[in-house]
């Protein structure tokens, strides 16, 4: 582990012990306590973000894709949830962003944590606005904001694309970015994992 990802570690630890205190105590006494992590993915980089963050909380963890899984009851069915989304052009997904708004009343107590996937980085102080104008979409649509959240690379594969996404992408690189459009894999898997881990930990210690 570098010095970056140990500090990472360490700051996430700080503020999840910080934040959370001895209320987050039930959720590691009952093992009965049911968690689920729900995510909105468009070519899957998002669904390979919520595997890596599972494996980091070692525990049992169920998965709900917002396009392909019924929700019916599933908010009743579980106590805890950690909420994930790609981003697109357009922002977080809009099926996410409806679920989160349909069921305000019965998560405000639930959510634990939460997530974005994106190819923008905190490296200038335009990302850091526009990771900021992600999250703040994301978590309008809660009644409380996860006192833990964080954001993980994406990627693009144009093979995967299709007709109609290249094309839109394209039109973007070349008009706003000004720059080629190219296949681009900027996925953390260490660092989602690293996620879970720290999370996990800290539950286990506080």
């Amino acid at each position: 582990m570098n010095r970056r990802d140990f500090l990472q570690g360490v700051t996430l630890s700080s503020i999840v012990a910080l934040n959370y205190g001895c209320s987050i105590k039930p959720l590691v006494k009952d093992k009965n306590k049911k968690l689920a992590i729900v995510y909105a993915t468009k070519y899957g980089a998002t669904k390979d973000t919520s595997l890596w963050i599972a494996k980091g909380l070692q525990r049992e963890v169920d998965f709900f894709d917002i396009e392909q899984d019924s929700f019916e009851n599933i908010v009743n069915e579980y106590d805890y949830f950690i909420i994930g989304s790609g981003v697109w052009i357009d922002g977080v997904h809009k099926d996410l962003i409806a679920f989160l708004k349909e069921n305000k009343e019965e998560l405000e107590n639930k959510i634990i944590a939460s997530f974005i996937v994106c190819g923008t980085s905190k490296k200038d102080k335009a990302g850091e606005e526009r990771i900021s104008q992600y999250f703040s979409r994301f978590h309008s649509e809660m009644i409380k904001k996860p006192l833990v959240s964080d954001f993980f690379g994406g990627r693009i594969i144009i093979e995967q694309l299709s007709k109609k996404d290249r094309t839109i992408l394209e039109n973007f690189y070349k008009k706003v970015l000004k720059r080629e459009f190219k296949s681009w894999d900027k996925t953390q898997p260490y660092k989602a994992e690293s996620f879970g881990k720290t999370f996990s930990q800290v539950l286990k210690t506080s």
